[in-house]
C-alpha cells in the first residue's frame, strides 16, 4: 500500500478521529448555530459574539455570568451588545443586546469593581434596576443586578 492509499484510507474511515476532528467539530458548530437561530434567532446572534470573545462560554448569559470572564473580555462583549443594540434587525434583537450590555456593565462593576461606561448616577442605576425587575432574566442575572446597583451605589458614596 502506497503513502496516498494509506491517507485515502484515513479519510475514508468514519473512526479515524485525527481526519475527521476538525470537520467534526466545524459540523458541530454549525448544527449549535441552526438550533440556536431555530429556538430564538434575537439570542442565536449574541451567542455567537460572545463565543467569538470567550470561547468558553456556553451562551451569551453563560459568557457574562461566568467569573472567568476577564475584564477586558466583557469591556469587549459591552462594546459588541453596544453595536447589536443599535443595527439589531428586530425589536427583539435589539431589547436582548440592550439587557445583554447591562448585564456585562453589571458584571464587570461586581467582579472586577470597574466601570466600563461612561454612564452614571440615575442612568446607571435606571438601567439595572430595570435588569433586575426584568422577570424574564434569570435569577443569577437579577441577582448580579442587584449586586451592580450596590456596587455603583458604593462607588458613588467614595
Amino acid at each position: 500500500m502506497t503513502h496516498a492509499d494509506s491517507n485515502a484510507d484515513q479519510l475514508r474511515n468514519p473512526l479515524n478521529e485525527s481526519a475527521s476532528s476538525g470537520a467534526s467539530k466545524g459540523l458541530e458548530d454549525t448544527l449549535r448555530w441552526a438550533f440556536e437561530l431555530d429556538a430564538s434567532p434575537a439570542l442565536a446572534g449574541a451567542n455567537w459574539l460572545t463565543r467569538e470573545i470567550v470561547p468558553h462560554a456556553s451562551d451569551a448569559f453563560g459568557g457574562l455570568l461566568d467569573g472567568a470572564t476577564t475584564l477586558a473580555q466583557l469591556v469587549e462583549l459591552k462594546n459588541a451588545y453596544k453595536m447589536l443594540r443599535k443595527t439589531g434587525t428586530t425589536p427583539a434583537e435589539r431589547s436582548l443586546a440592550a439587557r445583554l450590555y447591562a448585564v456585562a456593565i453589571g458584571a464587570a462593576l461586581v467582579r472586577h469593581g470597574t466601570l466600563i461606561t461612561t454612564q452614571r448616577g440615575e442612568t446607571l442605576t435606571r438601567a439595572l434596576s430595570e435588569l433586575h425587575d426584568d422577570e424574564t432574566m434569570s435569577a443569577s442575572v437579577r441577582d448580579l443586578a442587584l449586586q451592580a446597583i450596590d456596587a455603583a451605589r458604593t462607588m458613588r458614596e467614595s
